[in-house]
């Protein structure tokens, strides 16, 4: 079941976020549960994010300001991950 959760999380944006360590992010995803539902996590948020600021009362929806601000928390998460990993 692992490697179906894999296939689904988009790795480009954890990649594109910590270019230098795109490949101990692949063999993390495919051997950490742990790791790969913080992955996953962020991929939805910044997904949500993107969503909810396309809506026309962006402005006033409180979920941008959340998606915000989880978004660099879970960014923090995968960096100390990564640097346990290394």
């Amino acid at each position: 079941m692992a490697g179906s959760s894999v296939q689904r999380v988009d790795l480009s944006q954890v990649a594109a976020r910590f270019p230098r360590d795109s490949a101990l992010i692949r063999r993390l995803m495919l051997r950490d549960e742990t790791f790969r539902g913080i992955c996953e996590e962020y991929v939805l948020a910044k997904a949500s994010l993107s969503w909810f600021e396309t809506q026309p009362n962006a402005d006033s929806r409180p979920e941008v300001a959340d998606f915000r601000s989880l978004i660099p928390s879970l960014e923090l998460e995968i960096e100390q991950f990564l640097r346990q990993a290394r």
